[in-house]
């Protein structure tokens, strides 16, 4: 995993490197770093409190808002255009386009919209699910959260020395580099949306603090006949579940108010993939670690057929 090279950086004692290895470990884990403002500054960090939490900030905004995961905003690129337009936004500006007052604008509106779209148990918790603290990589101004999926693309295509000469230096890999990843897990989200179109999305649930929560899964267990078509016209990768399982609530099919699992064969064993929309994680504080996973909102692990029996049942 990526954060291999954060933990060999840091262990390394390159100085303040070590320590910009680390916050960059600590947002790949979906953690909060521990340094400060000033801190942060010197290691080239900028820290922006109360800042929109959306994904790609450098992406034209119907994009931005489009793709948001946590909750199902808009039906289409189309929808959100119309939404930008009709609040008087330039849908093709990126978020950092835009003059401060415009963005408390767009925060309002989203904050509002959005209040609109859950059950009301929830809306308690909206604040925090789309406003915080936000960390940018002061040499680009990116937001350090895509500093490290373009990083973690390198590390996918196993440039593990280029990603760690990024780090060090404070570079971004090479535009070749991500267009190549972009390319080969295009393939994959392709392959794996036409499998959440025509595969049943099984369920079941778990117990957390004596709550009990619904759960989904897709079980991608190959046939032989799967495995011959993988031949002729590809198969999703495994290295992109992470990112799969979490664009999965885009799609109409999954709820967006419940774990969601991928599952797949692993020799004698099932590798598993899990998200925990965060509203459950801050309403009830959910994980999914007493039930044998590592991880922070997305998860990892593998189950023998025997846990996979006691959590999800038989198919």
């Amino acid at each position: 995993m990526l954060s291999d090279i954060f933990e060999g950086i840091e262990s390394e004692n390159y100085g303040k490197i070590s320590n910009f290895s680390k916050v960059l470990n600590e947002i790949y884990k979906n953690n909060e770093t521990k340094f400060d403002s000033n801190y942060l500054n010197d290691l080239g960090i900028l820290k922006v409190e109360n800042e929109l939490l959306f994904y790609g900030k450098n992406y034209p905004l119907f994009k931005m808002l489009y793709y948001f995961n946590e909750i199902p905003l808009f039906n289409s690129e189309k929808d959100s255009i119309i939404f930008l337009k009709n609040n008087g936004f330039n849908p093709s500006k990126t978020y950092l386009d835009l003059k401060n007052f415009e963005k408390d604008k767009l925060k309002n509106l989203i904050m509002g919209f959005t209040e609109n779209q859950i059950p009301i148990e929830y809306k308690p918790f909206i604040k925090n699910l789309i406003i915080g603290n936000e960390y940018y990589l002061s040499k680009y101004n990116i937001e350090l959260k895509e500093y490290i999926s373009n990083l973690n693309s390198a590390y996918k295509l196993k440039e593990y020395e280029i990603v760690k000469n990024c780090v060090i230096n404070k570079e971004l890999p090479e535009k070749n580099l991500i267009l190549k990843y972009k390319k080969d897990f295009s393939k994959s989200i392709n392959l794996f949306n036409k499998k959440l179109n025509e595969e049943k999305i099984h369920e079941f649930s778990i117990e957390f603090n004596k709550n009990s929560f619904g759960c989904q899964y897709i079980y991608l267990k190959q046939s032989l006949w799967d495995k011959i078509k993988g031949w002729f016209f590809g198969e999703i990768n495994g290295k992109y579940f992470p990112a799969l399982v979490n664009i999965s609530y885009n799609h109409k099919k999954i709820d967006y108010l419940k774990p969601f699992f991928i599952l797949n064969d692993n020799d004698d064993k099932i590798n598993v993939t899990a998200k925990v929309p965060k509203l459950l994680y801050l309403k009830y504080g959910l994980t999914l670690n007493h039930i044998k996973l590592n991880g922070k909102h997305t998860y990892f692990g593998k189950w023998n057929i025997k846990n996979f029996k006691k959590f999800c049942g038989n198919l």
